[in-house]
């Protein structure tokens, strides 16, 4: 009983940091709950990004000229069956600056702050059960709906284009152990690039209602842009319905566009709280 209640907790972990990135297969709550029919759920997340460089392509064209943004994510599930879920992401950036190069050299500062674009999706999901571990696999086709605010001065955070995308995954664990690894991709309407990704988490069940995680999330898109970023995540269930979840991840390559000047070398924390019923 002890096992099969650490797995219901544990398993809702999932991939790198829920839908804070539409390149993320992430899906609430954490991924995996609720995994019985009739059952739904909502998740708030907090989440922190910080870019230290204005950079074209590899190359620092801005060293010191920084982006901050800062969202709030409201996000919830409903499952019909346990194979077939509904999901939403709605953020919403509470601040985003960013500095830009002026005229001789300068910095020019913009803001932003609004509604962002809306992500739905129909996860499918297969679980197994063998001798010594479980898991499953997941389909998930997504949808991005424009509803994100435009932005005042040129800055805006959201794409505010219909996109569909499509991830595959797979997850497994054993009582000590998880692994988890995605693949997906989105394409975007006009202007904005088509984004592929994929994603491998490592973990460690340290106790019944407590996991330790390395994750590492590589994206790449047609305007040349590529990133690798890893770090460390911590899961914490508190009760049946209540989960949290904290992570950290840096940039371990950052290559953004070779057309455009744009910020890289980035930080991001999150840190989020689940509800299921």
């Amino acid at each position: 009983m002890q096992h099969q209640t650490f797995s219901k907790g544990v398993l809702l972990i999932g991939l790198a940091s829920a839908a804070i990135s539409p390149l993320h297969a992430d899906q609430p709550i954490m991924n995996m709950m609720p995994r019985w029919d009739g059952g739904y759920g909502f998740q708030v997340l907090a989440e922190n990004i910080h870019r230290s460089d204005l950079k074209q392509g590899s190359e620092v064209v801005g060293s010191g000229f920084t982006e901050d943004i800062t969202k709030l994510h409201l996000q919830g599930v409903y499952t019909w069956d346990r194979s077939i879920r509904m999901t939403f992401k709605l953020p919403y950036i509470t601040d985003a600056r960013r500095e830009q190069l002026g005229a001789g050299g300068s910095k020019d500062v913009q803001h932003y702050d609004g509604l962002g674009d809306l992500t739905i999706a129909l996860p499918l999901k297969r679980y197994f059960n063998l001798a010594a571990r479980s898991g499953s696999w997941t389909l998930a086709p997504q949808l991005r709906v424009p509803i994100g605010e435009k932005g005042d001065d040129g800055y805006q955070v959201p794409d505010r284009v219909w996109g569909t995308g499509l991830s595959v995954g797979y997850e497994t664990e054993t009582y000590d152990w998880f692994f988890a690894t995605s693949a997906g991709f989105w394409f975007f309407e006009q202007p904005e690039p088509a984004e592929w990704s994929w994603s491998l988490d490592l973990g460690w069940n340290a106790r019944d209602n407590m996991q330790l995680l390395l994750e590492s999330d590589l994206k790449w898109d047609d305007d040349n842009a590529f990133t690798l970023a890893t770090g460390p995540a911590l899961y914490w269930r508190w009760s049946d319905h209540v989960h949290t979840r904290i992570e950290w991840k840096h940039d371990v390559v950052s290559k953004v566009s070779t057309h455009t000047p744009d910020h890289g070398n980035g930080d991001r924390w999150s840190i989020g709280i689940g509800f299921v019923f």
